[in-house]
């Protein structure tokens, strides 16, 4: 018998797997439910209204990375392994399949969000933003990385540039990603 809390899990795996490929506004709950041989009150259950479901994904999002952030926000050290660890993330998830980052699904339907998915979206994204600025900071001044200009406008750039370069490897090649990343290693002064 599968427990509540594992059909829980199954429905929002289900959820960002369609966001990613369909945008929010792409699937229904019927989508999910028949795809994971329940019924659409099993979703319901768990999540009353899409937007449940939407925070819930954004909320898992934002754990994960204050889960692989969280001592280094703390308590500093090094900053090359949180570099490192986001491009592994990036990486992988983009070998699984999932080649559209959380930013991109939700952007694809942004302004039919609902205004507290998409407060959710932005404080995620500010997050994101302040979490590699502090990065950057931290390794410029223990000299870990080298780079011209400020840290927070680096840091837009290379979100936007692993983002854009996920999406590419999703119509040209998984090469892509990797000419980007090693771009963003040159770019900070990182030997590979």
């Amino acid at each position: 018998m599968t427990r509540i809390s594992d059909t829980r899990e199954q429905i929002m795996d289900r959820a960002a797997q369609l966001l990613m490929s369909r945008g929010f506004n792409g699937f229904s709950y019927r989508d999910i439910s028949s795809h994971l041989g329940v019924k659409n009150a099993a979703v319901h259950y768990h999540f009353p209204a899409k937007t449940d479901l939407a925070l819930a994904l954004v909320d898992s999002y934002r754990q994960l990375l204050r889960s692989g952030t969280a001592e280094f926000m703390a308590y500093g050290g090094s900053a090359l392994p949180q570099i490192e660890g986001f491009i592994a993330y990036t990486t992988k998830q983009c070998q699984l399949g999932r080649c559209i980052c959380p930013f991109g699904a939700f952007s694809i339907d942004y302004n039919e969000l609902p205004e507290d998915v998409r407060k959710a979206t932005a404080d995620f994204m500010d997050e994101s933003i302040k979490w590699l600025t502090q990065v950057l900071e931290v390794g410029r001044a223990q000299k870990e990385f080298c780079f011209s200009g400020e840290a927070r406008p680096k840091a837009i750039s290379i979100l936007a540039s692993l983002q854009g370069a996920r999406q590419m490897a999703r119509v040209h090649s998984f090469e892509i990603l990797g000419e980007v990343v090693k771009q963003v290693r040159q770019d900070l002064g990182i030997e590979s």
